[in-house]
């Protein structure tokens, strides 16, 4: 495999692509190959090749292809070069995927390098599990793009040619478009011009620094409890049952992990919440519909009282 691997050529059809097929990439889905590889790139410790895989999910109607969306994907590199997708990983993500975006679909997946090979067309036979001909996006980040407003990414739809006499995968390139909507402009457009404070620094520098020292604050405090509760176990510090009292109600502020106990009692106290809320409604219209009935009685004794005077003042005439 680590032989063939090495033939970048031989995967590619060098030919027209008159499938018709209509594809247009979203600015998230940029942005996020672009962070995926650039994290990679950053957290690698010994330097060598950089691996990047991750799914393509969007909608196909008919012809029409748009890529909305993606996500990372979990791989182990065998020792012949070649490359494992995470199965279980995959189904539990699309999954996931599926029930915040039921319309999205498993279009394709993507990488990184200048040229696909039989790494690729391994990867592809075992994604074809999930699409029949899946796209196959991938992204050179030493490449220059000529003209410079062009980006460096090359999608191949992926087909079945005949090689000496045996069907064989093998991949087309296949034009595409950027394509964004109005909310997509406003946030590419905010990323791409943020306004500038002192010292150059960006309003979204300052918002992550201002974070950050909070996050940092948040872990110095936490740190500061649990070695004073560390010590006081250890009696190294004599216990104060107030300042034990104010931390473990402190403790009991933050969201309880999930579980079935946790969903049981929530959903009673939830229950008891919804119940005390009703009593408070029913009791308001109670109270209204007294002051109703007592302002009722007081308009019909007044006109009994002034029936009855008018009768006196008949009978005396």
């Amino acid at each position: 495999m680590a032989a063939i691997a090495q033939d970048t050529t031989s995967v590619v059809l060098n030919q027209p692509n008159n499938s018709g097929l209509l594809i247009s990439l979203h600015p998230l889905t940029l942005l996020n190959i672009s962070d995926h590889f650039t994290r990679t790139v950053i957290q690698q410790a010994s330097p060598g090749p950089v691996h990047v895989i991750g799914a393509l999910l969007g909608i196909q109607s008919g012809r029409e292809v748009e890529i909305f969306n993606s996500y990372e994907l979990q791989f182990a590199i065998q020792p012949d070069g070649s490359i494992r997708i995470h199965e279980e990983y995959f189904v539990t993500k699309q999954e996931q995927f599926r029930q915040v975006f039921p319309s999205y679909d498993f279009l394709g997946w993507y990488t990184v390098g200048r040229k696909p090979s039989m790494i690729d067309i391994d990867v592809l036979q075992q994604l074809m599990t999930y699409n029949e001909s899946p796209l196959f996006l991938q992204m050179d980040p030493n490449e220059v793009p000529t003209p410079a407003r062009s980006l460096p990414i090359t999608v191949y739809e992926s087909i079945v040619d005949i090689v000496d006499g045996q069907p064989q995968p093998m991949f087309i390139k296949a034009a595409y478009k950027v394509e964004t909507g109005e909310a997509e402009r406003i946030a590419v457009d905010h990323v791409a011009h943020a306004a500038t404070h002192q010292e150059g620094e960006s309003s979204l520098v300052s918002h992550l620094s201002g974070q950050q020292n909070a996050i940092k604050m948040l872990d110095t405090r936490i740190k500061l409890l649990h070695e004073y509760l560390q010590d006081s176990v250890n009696g190294k510090v004599p216990k104060d049952h107030d300042l034990e009292r104010q931390i473990s109600s402190l403790c009991n502020r933050l969201p309880t992990i999930s579980g079935q106990a946790f969903e049981e009692e929530f959903m009673t106290e939830y229950n008891d919440v919804l119940l005390t809320s009703y009593l408070a409604t029913v009791t308001k219209g109670i109270h209204a519909m007294s002051d109703m009935v007592d302002k009722f009685n007081v308009v019909a004794s007044q006109n009994s009282h002034h029936g009855q005077s008018r009768a006196r003042r008949g009978m005396m005439g």
